[in-house]
């Protein structure tokens, strides 16, 4: 099923010159910096990915299906690899 959803996302983003794949681990900033957004970060493919300026609610839910492993799947643009464009968790 993780890899049909993979390669269903993965189908559709190739076509906008967007990549795509599954996170192993992640860091959230639980108490950025006086000025600076909340951030997190998804190790996908063994390179830390950015998604910037991140809700409350992303960030629960990345906490969360870390926790019951649900896969999580950024997608980032091909011209700049380490920023995510939009972040998928897969609840099958």
């Amino acid at each position: 099923m993780l890899v049909s959803a993979v390669q269903q996302v993965v189908q559709h983003v190739q076509q906008q010159r967007l990549a795509s794949g599954v996170a192993d681990g992640f860091i959230i900033i639980v108490h950025p910096l006086q000025g600076h957004a909340r951030h997190v970060v998804l190790r996908i493919n063994n390179q830390l990915r950015v998604l910037q300026a991140a809700t409350p609610e992303a960030l629960e839910d990345v906490q969360r299906a870390f926790a019951y492993q649900q896969p999580v799947i950024g997608v980032w643009d091909t011209q700049s690899p380490h920023v995510l464009r939009s972040v998928r968790i897969q609840r099958i």
